[in-house]
């Protein structure tokens, strides 16, 4: 399971541990690992882009070209309400915001690691959270 900061990094190659990404992604195109994520996925991917663009860090055309890159790569994306009462709990227990609890409360419901990129919510939940992994130890 992929959180979106993951993906990201398949379009912003000038950050750390896009390897690894980059070889996460390839993994799951060939069939070796699957990928799922909460339906947020989606929303937070298009945010994020639209970010990028308001910062100037990527034009407006290729943002729309990363959205589609990215969410036509056929990650599976699982309806969250069925998880919404676990992400609150989470959110709750280990004072993070709904949207990151999102992920790992699909995680935990899974049974599965979460591999992030976004180094704030690894850190603090490292020591906490056994399914959440750091996006540069995929192998």
């Amino acid at each position: 399971m992929i959180d979106a900061s993951v993906a990201l990094k398949w379009q912003f190659k000038d950050e750390l541990e896009t390897e690894q990404a980059l070889q996460m992604m390839a993994d799951f195109i060939e069939g070796k690992t699957e990928l799922i994520s909460p339906s947020l996925f989606a929303y937070e991917i298009v945010n994020a882009l639209h970010i990028a663009v308001l910062k100037e860090r990527m034009p407006e055309k290729e943002a729309l070209g990363a959205i589609n890159d990215i969410l036509s790569v056929g990650i599976k994306l699982v309806d969250f309400s069925d998880s919404a009462e676990l992400a609150f709990s989470l959110a709750q227990k280990y004072n993070r915001s709904a949207y990151d609890c999102a992920y790992l409360s699909l995680a935990q419901k899974e049974d599965c690691p979460m591999f992030t990129a976004d180094k704030r919510l690894f850190n603090a939940l490292n020591n906490k959270v056994r399914f959440i992994k750091w996006i540069g130890d995929y192998q």
